[in-house]
């Protein structure tokens, strides 16, 4: 059953709210940055200082980087919403359910077509692994990479 227009001005607020919060996430997180650089500069600050604030700025660009995602799959629902494939699979051509689209509004996908994405790429990973073992254990290929690193080594002493 299609989206009514009631229910796609729900979302479209849900959006635009999301889509505000996210901005405003992101304004604060630039003056804090700002705060903590000008920390960082300090002529005293211990090595275990400089460590901490090392960490929180990775953990605060990982957050920025999240949130900056997040903004663009917003972006690109409103825009969908304006083209009229809002609410439809990208995967599948079905139709969202809207109890989905309440709880992530942004979802591109059906959950049962998310689910298979997921399936598929991690069982990608676990076959690229078991390659790479299968490689690791096999005698020729070893020999093989061996003897191209000795060459390329020698070439190296060689060219010296």
């Amino acid at each position: 059953m299609p989206l009514t227009n009631n229910q796609k001005d729900n979302l479209q607020k849900k959006l635009f709210n999301l889509k505000e919060e996210l901005m405003t996430n992101h304004s604060e997180e630039e003056a804090l940055n700002e705060e903590t650089g000008e920390l960082s500069n300090g002529v005293d600050n211990h090595m275990a200082d400089h460590g901490q604030l090392y960490t929180e700025r990775i953990k605060d660009m990982t957050v920025n980087e999240i949130e900056r995602d997040r903004l663009n799959e917003v972006n690109a629902a409103l825009k969908r919403l304006e083209n009229g494939t809002y609410g439809i699979c990208e995967r599948t051509g079905e139709e969202i359910p809207y109890e989905r689209l309440e709880a992530l509004p942004y979802a591109r996908t059906t959950a049962e077509a998310q689910d298979e994405m997921e399936t598929t790429s991690s069982r990608s990973h676990e076959n690229q692994y078991e390659d790479q073992v299968r490689d690791l254990t096999n005698s020729e290929t070893m020999d093989e990479k061996s003897s191209i690193t000795q060459r390329r080594l020698d070439e190296e002493q060689d060219s010296k």
